[in-house]
């Protein structure tokens, strides 16, 4: 069986932990830094309310910092509710990879490399988000969004293994160590990042 690696090689997608930049690219990215960091809180509310924790602080917390207004409708009804069905439930866990991608984009995390493995969540939640009822004002502040010639030379390698995955699971030849719920996720939080779609409304497709 073929490797992610092998695979990617194959069709000239760059298996570099960063992309090249793209070059002579200077078209700014739709979304703030700001808007992604709160995003990114936003997902790690969802994520944990999915993984059973209690909701009704989570709510506070982002309505004390003052980002409940970008909650979207789905994950309103989440933390409102919180009586997911167990594949909703399973999906908003995954978010946590696409709360990853959004956090690279704001340069929080170093590398996305290919999407071979799950993310450092340990990593994430002890040391890059802010803690469940502490000031979000830092994590904004510090959040730099990276070059746009970065940001779509990942976008775009993203995009390209999408495109090609698709296929490939139809047909059974996907990679062995490809894990299609990361590329997934990283497609969907790059599509929501590089348009001014909403959260709910983006759908992810090649």
């Amino acid at each position: 069986m073929i490797s992610t690696i092998e695979w990617a090689k194959s069709f000239g997608i760059s298996i570099d932990a960063n992309p090249a930049p793209l070059a002579n690219l200077i078209e700014p990215y739709p979304r703030t830094a700001q808007e992604i960091a709160g995003r990114a809180i936003i997902l790690q509310c969802v994520v944990s309310a999915a993984c059973d924790v209690d909701p009704e602080p989570l709510m506070l917390w982002l309505q004390d910092v003052g980002i409940w207004e970008a909650v979207s409708p789905a994950e309103k009804t989440l933390l409102l509710e919180n009586q997911p069905s167990a594949k909703q439930r399973n999906e908003f866990r995954w978010r946590q990879e696409a709360e990853w991608t959004l956090l690279w984009m704001i340069g929080k995390v170093e590398a996305l490399e290919l999407p071979t493995q799950t993310c450092d969540t340990r990593h994430m939640v002890d040391e890059i988000i802010p803690a469940l009822g502490s000031s979000i004002t830092g994590f904004l502040t510090s959040a730099e969004l990276r070059r746009p010639e970065i940001l779509y030379a990942e976008d775009e390698r993203t995009y390209d293994l999408w495109c090609r995955a698709i296929p490939a699971r139809r047909e059974t030849t996907l990679p062995y160590d490809l894990n299609m719920d990361v590329l997934y996720e990283r497609r969907y939080a790059f599509e929501w990042a590089d348009s001014t779609e909403q959260w709910d409304t983006v759908t992810g497709d090649a």
